[in-house]
């Protein structure tokens, strides 16, 4: 009985000590939240007169700024008390190893400054499996180290309970319109095929495999569940709002202070300031679309636009070669920093992509063969040097060849003395933009499919005419009172014989006479009683100076509480 009443007074003592232990922790982090709130760096941050978002208690908005900004330097004061404040959790986690919060904690703040130690204290965590897996997750994609990032996520979520699993798989804060509908009505487990659907069109860029979208969405669910039963930099309590905005558009990088109320009698009114730019990267919606209800901004590229290009898919048999022309040549960042570019071609969420790859140059010619079936192209750039990325992604359908014949897509090329014979003398050759300039020549190319082995009559009508006249220009070209010319005809016939299946052709359209915008391109070709057709859209500019460079700007991206 001695025995056991000593063991009982220890086993209690103990339990006083880890309580006194784990509240002096918490007495630090409060107090680091409330040095640094007070101690911000000073700028005027007027609630806006709109807020793209109202989410609980907090303002989101975009001020449409396009110009870099540069995060300010965090003041001594707020340093010397962070590093006090991870000496606490640091001293903490040894006393008390399986204790989750200060675990999480420690990661936090060491991922502020020195991600490499964030890394090294999750991987050191003794506190519940799949949340010492979390945790190195969220180091590890803090790092940039987006592949070990998603094993790390993998490994939590396999572990997890299963309503904590389904709570941090849950997509519907990030969700609008008939999407949201559609997955909310769906119960977590039926769920996991439309998650994996839209993490892979969210995906920023393939051919870097691991998809950043994805562990930046757990990497901000894990600093939610941090945060939830600790004290913010804004003076108010961690609740359900907070949690919603940082899994819309993350965590702030830096925070400023309202210069109008820093007394010691009032709180300072805290705007918090996101990465910038950010895009919006799930299904539906544009890139650049300043009020999504989410946004990404990837670390490695501060500039993510639209590529311009051409592509086109050509039959070989039961394989496709799909052809990919880029020039990136105006864009000063791209010029001055050669940007990777690749290929990538993928028929489903999980199938194996294939990829072409160009290494560290403004234009080129990439070339991939792959099956002939509807499947997602995707042409992407990426710069690290110069933070810039582009990419052009939509459904890519090869015509097919059934009972009579088809067309491969139209390919516009620069015209020579002689036009190309197949399709490997015209890649050197293909414009990397559907454009042309007015009073020039542009090539197109094609091959036909289905015809028999030797060869086949064929009459063929090309067509250049405007995608949308306005109703002057049509009625004074009914009228004949127009001196330009609103489309180019040409119409032949020929004998077609194939070789290997194929039969290629090549002309030269003179557009002269074409007033600048936006044309269709068409190609009919019919032998006996089969057509096969195809077009393309092509946009005439005005001749002018395309010496000059190309420019881009950043959009700001804030949040303030009210």
């Amino acid at each position: 009985m001695v025995l056991g009443s000593l063991l009982l007074a220890a086993t209690l003592a103990q339990q006083h000590d880890a309580a006194r232990v784990l509240r002096a922790a918490r007495a630090a982090q409060a107090e680091f939240e409330t040095v640094r709130r007070h101690h911000l760096p000073v700028a005027y941050s007027a609630a806006p007169q709109r807020c793209d978002q109202i989410i609980g208690r907090f303002c989101y908005w975009d001020d449409g700024q396009r110009s870099a900004r540069q995060p300010p330097a965090e003041p001594d004061r707020i340093r010397r008390a962070r590093a006090r404040l991870v000496t606490t959790l640091d001293s903490t986690t040894a006393l008390m190893p399986d204790d989750d919060w200060t675990a999480g904690q420690l990661v936090r703040y060491l991922a502020e400054t020195d991600p490499t130690r964030a890394i090294a204290a999750a991987r050191h965590c003794h506190a519940a499996a799949w949340w010492c897996a979390a945790l190195t997750g969220f180091a590890l994609h803090v790092a940039g180290e987006f592949r070990a990032a998603d094993s790390a996520f993998e490994a939590a979520l396999h572990d997890m309970p299963h309503a904590e699993r389904c709570r941090w798989r849950d997509l519907s804060p990030m969700l609008d319109g008939t999407l949201a509908k559609r997955y909310r009505a769906l119960a977590c487990e039926d769920r996991l095929a439309l998650e994996d659907s839209m993490w892979w069109v969210a995906q920023p860029l393939y051919f870097l495999h691991a998809n950043d979208r994805r562990t930046e969405h757990f990497a901000r669910v894990t600093l939610g569940r941090i945060a939830q039963d600790a004290r913010s930099t804004y003076s108010l309590r961690w609740g359900d709002d907070l949690r919603e905005l940082t899994l819309r558009y993350g965590w702030p990088v830096y925070w400023t202070r309202d210069p109008a109320r820093t007394t010691d009698m009032l709180q300072p009114a805290v705007t918090g300031h996101d990465r910038e730019p950010a895009f919006h990267f799930f299904p539906e919606g544009e890139l650049d679309d300043r009020r999504a209800r989410e946004r990404y901004a990837p670390a490695y590229a501060a500039e993510f636009v639209r590529l311009e290009h051409q592509a086109g898919a050509f039959r070989r048999g039961d394989s496709c070669l799909v052809v990919a022309a880029y020039d990136v040549n105006r864009d000063t960042a791209f010029a001055n920093h050669p940007p990777r570019a690749a290929l990538v071609l993928a028929r489903e969420p999980n199938s194996a992509p294939i990829i072409a790859r160009q290494e560290e140059s403004p234009a080129g010619t990439l070339v991939a063969t792959t099956s002939c079936e509807a499947q997602v192209l995707s042409l992407e750039l990426l710069s690290r040097a110069a933070s810039r990325a582009a990419r052009a992604r939509y459904t890519m359908v090869p015509a097919g060849v059934a009972d009579g014949i088809a067309l491969s897509d139209l390919l516009l090329f620069d015209p020579a003395d002689s036009l190309p014979g197949d399709l490997a003398a015209v890649l050197p050759h293909a414009r990397a933009a559907a454009t042309a300039r007015a009073a020039t020549s542009v090539g197109l190319f094609w091959e036909v499919y289905g015809l028999p082995p030797d060869g086949a009559p064929l009459t063929i009508a090309v067509a250049v005419a405007p995608q949308r006249a306005g109703w002057l220009r049509r009625a004074t070209s009914t009228l004949r009172l127009s001196r330009r010319r609103s489309a180019v005809r040409l119409a032949w016939q020929e004998l077609a014989r194939p070789r290997d299946a194929v039969a290629p052709r090549a002309v030269a359209i003179d557009l002269t006479g074409l007033s600048p915008g936006r044309y269709h391109i068409e190609v009919v070709v019919t032998t006996g009683a089969a057509e096969a057709t195809a077009a393309r859209a092509i946009t005439i500019e005005q001749i002018r100076d395309t010496t000059g460079p190309i420019r881009a700007g950043k959009p700001a991206n804030s949040r303030r509480d009210q």
